[in-house]
């Protein structure tokens, strides 16, 4: 009886020991999609006159930023996917970040934000892209490796743009989705794919059984849940043609085939799919009772898309910015951040905190009250003072650097961020750290003050020299050696 009562204590000891760590670090959800522009979500669109079909039915976004905060300047951390992907997960801006072009893996070395949380007793879990490794059984670069106890998803960038995949990847082991293994647009059934299981609705319902498992309830957790839409893909194939979502036939825009041009039916259907989504995720944090101890992120991995045949300004989907995906202006990485913390983060607040995917890795640390000997050195400002009310002072600066930008696309080029002004110097792609910055600083340099030019058309380096020199000596200072633009890192270890 003596032992009976003492394991019993124990296990009752154990029990509420995990519900305080529940009850004092909050349940961590960032929900990320793939090419979405700025304007794309409600909370954020620009209707123009000339432009009557802009709006996009995106209702659990703007319930979202109802019940929490939209960010009007936050950034993401490149304006192409596996960059702004490794400054996600690193916390290192694309100056110092391993990933600066894709097809680029993180280093063997790198820790990432799942390493962090679990290495502070999170539960993690990523469903869908990582775009960031190779994967085999070895793998230290895919997500497990990478600190996630949990994985299911496609790994390799190259293989993120087939939409109906027959491989794919359960923690280290492959596994086959026979619905799919001679998936074409005729066997999958163009144009509701009915025959063929979509990786969208795949991840999807991975997060919703991963929210109803029992230890949801027990310990904090962290889930990653990373779409590859609205990104162009393909029906079996690594192509960019189309954005082949299923179901557009019963979709909300289908009535407008043969008036909108067909890609852009299927992209619309997409970003409501992916708010769709959305909604399904709070309806099980709610229904689990999950919903007061988790703090929700929403964002896109960069600018709107304008491949595979779509128009990003067919729905005005960059908003007021100018520039789109792989642009190093506004709207080639700027982000619509939605972040949602019932009675933590105040309803239906705004907040112009200049917040990047390189301030998450500190914003989750702090988050979970994280040991600092298990949080890397990074670039990151954690934005939990601001999302709290306690406000914080604005960010010194905000770091960009991309190759091949679409205002050069055989150039490299860097956009760095003061207060309200932003600097642009694009140039030849640079051979070594000693070319960098690469523009003519007399001739070339732009700067902007989004105060009053938001959409970047006005450029007043010449009147503003203090300004120019500032900007300029952050773009030195702030772009570690890397491997600039080749298509995959052949060294991993390069310094």
């Amino acid at each position: 009886v003596f032992f009976k009562q003492l394991i019993m204590s124990f296990l009752l000891l154990t029990s509420l020991v995990a519900y305080n760590h529940a009850a004092s670090t909050p349940n961590i959800v960032f929900i990320l999609a793939d090419d979405m522009g700025y304007g794309d979500p409600e909370p954020f669109s620009v209707y123009p006159n000339m432009n009557s079909h802009a709006k996009l039915q995106t209702p659990n976004l703007a319930t979202m930023a109802n019940e929490g905060m939209l960010f009007t300047d936050a950034y993401c951390g490149a304006p192409v996917c596996a960059p702004s992907r490794c400054c996600l997960m690193t916390g290192m801006h694309s100056g110092h970040c391993d990933v600066r072009a894709n097809g680029q893996f993180l280093k063997l070395d790198t820790k990432t934000v799942a390493n962090v949380l679990t290495d502070n007793g999170y539960d993690t879990a990523i469903f869908g892209k990582w775009g960031l490794g190779a994967q085999n059984q070895t793998a230290k670069n895919d997500p497990v490796g990478k600190g996630f106890g949990n994985y299911i998803g496609q790994v390799n960038q190259e293989y993120c743009h087939n939409y109906y995949p027959y491989l794919e990847w359960k923690n280290q082991t492959a596994y086959y989705i026979e619905e799919n293994k001679n998936a074409s647009e005729k066997n999958c059934g163009e144009p509701d794919y009915q025959n063929c299981k979509w990786t969208g609705d795949l991840w999807t319902q991975n997060t919703l059984d991963y929210l109803n498992a029992p230890e949801r309830k027990t310990n904090p957790f962290y889930v990653f849940l990373s779409y590859t839409t609205p990104h162009s893909g393909a029906v079996g194939s690594n192509s960019e043609y189309d954005v082949p979502v299923p179901r557009v036939s019963t979709g909300p825009y289908w009535k407008n085939n043969g008036s909108w041009p067909r890609v852009e039916i299927d992209y619309a259907t997409a970003v409501t799919y992916v708010d769709d989504f959305v909604g399904e995720v709070f309806a099980t944090l709610k229904k689990q009772g999950l919903d007061d101890d988790t703090i929700v992120f929403f964002a896109s991995d960069n600018g709107a898309s304008n491949e595979g045949g779509q128009n990003y300004a067919f729905f005005a989907s960059s908003g007021p910015l100018s520039g789109f995906k792989r642009s190093l202006k506004e709207g080639g990485h700027r982000t619509p951040l939605i972040v949602r913390w019932p009675n933590k983060v105040k309803a239906g607040s705004r907040s112009d905190f200049q917040w990047t995917f390189y301030d998450f890795m500190a914003t989750a640390a702090d988050l979970a009250d994280a040991q600092s000997s298990t949080i890397p050195a990074n670039d990151g400002t954690s934005m939990v003072p601001t999302l709290t009310g306690q406000g914080q002072n604005q960010k010194d600066w905000v770091y960009h650097e991309y190759c091949q930008p679409n205002e050069d696309k055989q150039g490299w080029g860097q956009a760095v961020r003061v207060g309200n002004y932003t600097g642009l110097c694009i140039g030849n792609q640079p051979k070594n750290a000693s070319d960098i910055p690469v523009c003519d600083k007399e001739k070339t340099f732009e700067l902007y003050d989004l105060t009053t030019d938001l959409y970047q058309t006005k450029n007043i380096a010449s009147s503003n020299s203090d300004m120019v020199d500032k900007i300029w000596n952050i773009m030195i200072q702030q772009h570690k050696k890397g491997d600039y633009c080749t298509d995959a890192i052949s060294d991993m270890n390069w310094d």
